[in-house]
């Protein structure tokens, strides 16, 4: 729905806008109706044929109404930290499109020199070889990105720059990129991503709304479970690992908050052929392995971070966790290479949304 009203307020034509998507002016007025990702995919594709727009994603992105995320949307408002409103993004998007359940277990940000935090833009789609839409896409998740950034980050940390670093060269619309709510745009950069300090990222700073926080997050938690895309509680706790994997986390405290006994959760696990030590050990090596490979950091400092007793300890277990050597994977640079964007040197036709 906010993309339809994206697309028809840059001038689309709503009953062209929705030719061969399979959905109709009555969608409109339903509610808990849901359309497929394939449907969504000929939505934007017809969105981005009508509008013909450079900088669509971008424009469609900074006037997204946060309400059009469901539920989670209100978390943007009432998040204590910029954490605790990226973990609910990623945990509960998929509740309005399952298809980013994909992402909803991987690990995401990683820690870089000088206690920065990258969180990697990662196109969500499968490889459907359309730069447009590849495009919009990426556009469309850095404006998104950028906006949450500016909304839930701690601005009164001492370092509270944000960068959008972009790996692809500036186009010819470059100046909407100048309006995007971040201190510095970086293209050419050897991925694209958006970098904040760790302290703009965790620090709290409207602990006041915590209670507000806390019952959003029980609505999106009982709206997780009916829509019964969390099929495993191997997958709930890996989720409660990676979101609070620096902080060494126990299976008592996962239990807590799953609101079961340590016992229980122990024998559901087991259940499922799996354990807490094991999950554990997974998120930690999926950690390891996205330091090596896409931060700047030492692989001492990356054993450091991820609590290797050294250098050495790290090698040998990710020999065994992955079958190649700690080299081996910060050499590989597969998925990381520039997107071949075919930009328009045409000027923006409509410029900004109207207000």
């Amino acid at each position: 729905m906010g993309f339809i009203e994206v697309f028809t307020r840059l001038g689309a034509d709503t009953d062209l806008l929705l030719k061969e998507t399979g959905i109709n002016r009555n969608f409109f007025t339903r509610r808990g109706d849901k359309i497929s990702y394939n449907q969504q995919t000929q939505l934007l594709k017809n969105g981005i044929k009508l509008c013909n727009t450079p900088g669509l994603g971008l424009l469609a992105g900074m006037n997204m109404d946060w309400g059009y995320h469901g539920s989670v949307g209100s978390i943007v408002s009432c998040s204590p930290s910029l954490k605790n409103a990226g973990a609910a993004m990623r945990r509960f998007l998929p509740i309005a499109q399952p298809h980013y359940n994909m992402l909803a277990g991987q690990p995401g940000i990683y820690v870089d020199k000088d206690g920065i935090m990258v969180n990697p833009l990662r196109i969500l789609a499968p490889k459907h070889h359309d730069p447009e839409l590849d495009l919009f896409e990426t556009e469309y998740r850095l404006a998104i990105t950028l906006r949450l950034y500016d909304q839930c980050g701690n601005k009164q940390v001492a370092n509270n720059e944000v960068n959008a670093l972009l790996a692809y060269p500036k186009p010819a619309y470059f100046y909407l990129y100048e309006t995007l709510p971040c201190n510095k745009v970086v293209f050419g950069a050897k991925q694209t991503a958006v970098s904040c300090h760790y302290q703009f990222l965790i620090e709290p700073w409207r602990e006041m709304r915590a209670a507000i926080f806390k019952r959003v997050i029980d609505q999106c938690e009982d709206e997780l479970k009916a829509s019964h895309l969390e099929t495993s509680m191997t997958s709930k706790v890996r989720w409660h690992i990676s979101y609070h994997y620096n902080e060494q986390v126990t299976l008592e405290q996962i239990a807590e908050q799953l609101a079961i006994s340590p016992r229980a959760l122990t024998r559901k696990l087991a259940n499922e052929n799996s354990n807490f030590r094991q999950i554990m050990h997974q998120v930690r090596m999926e950690l390891t392995a996205l330091h090596l490979r896409s931060s700047s950091l030492s692989v001492d400092e990356v054993a450091e971070l991820m609590g290797f007793s050294s250098a050495s300890s790290l090698r040998r277990a990710v020999k065994n966790w992955s079958g190649k050597t700690a080299g081996a994977l910060r050499d590989d640079t597969s998925g990381s290479a520039p997107p071949n964007y075919n930009f328009s040197t045409s000027p923006v036709s409509s410029g900004a949304l109207p207000a």
